[in-house]
C-alpha cells in the first residue's frame, strides 16, 4: 500500500478504537447515569492514547497529534 500511496492517514486499529469511543460518547450523552459505560470509555480512551503514543514513536502519526473527542468525531464522520 505504501508503494502505491494507498495507505490511510490513520492506522486501521486506531481508527476502529476512535469509532467505538465516539459511539460510546454519544451513548453517554443520552444515558448520563450509565457508570459502567463511563468506565469503559475511560479505558478505551487510555488505550487510544497508548496506541497513538506508539504510532508517534514509529513515525506514523505527527509528533503533535493528540486525541480528543472533538477531533475524533470529525475524523470518524468523514
Amino acid at each position: 500500500m505504501k508503494k502505491h500511496n494507498l495507505q490511510p492517514k490513520l492506522p486501521e486499529d486506531l481508527m476502529n478504537l476512535m469509532k467505538r469511543a465516539v459511539k460510546l460518547h454519544e451513548h453517554l450523552q443520552k444515558h448520563k447515569k450509565d457508570k459502567h459505560s463511563r468506565r469503559g470509555l475511560e479505558l478505551l480512551e487510555s488505550r487510544i492514547r497508548r496506541l497513538s503514543k506508539y504510532y508517534i514513536d514509529k513515525g506514523l502519526l505527527p509528533k503533535d497529534w493528540k486525541y480528543s473527542y472533538d477531533t475524533a468525531k470529525l475524523i470518524v464522520e468523514k
